[in-house]
């Protein structure tokens, strides 16, 4: 399948396998993988604590954490 000019900033798919062989490969170390894990997990609890005054974001947003963790999970 040829791709127009339109969606070329898509990458081709062998773009995409050697990013992702490389990300593998950068988050086999641990000292990566643990900091994007404290990184990501201080940013949800900032925006956790952003969405605390409002019972309601609160939810939602607890909710839209685990509906994204369950789809990672699965993939």
């Amino acid at each position: 399948m040829q791709c127009s000019n339109e969606c070329r900033w898509a990458g081709a798919p062998a773009e995409w396998s050697v990013m992702l062989k490389f990300l593998r490969k950068l988050t086999a170390i641990p000292a990566v993988k643990y900091s994007i894990i404290a990184v990501t997990s201080f940013l949800w609890l900032v925006g956790f604590a952003d969405q605390l005054p409002d019972v309601e974001q609160t939810a939602k947003y607890v909710g839209i954490s685990l509906l994204m963790l369950a789809v990672a999970a699965m993939a």
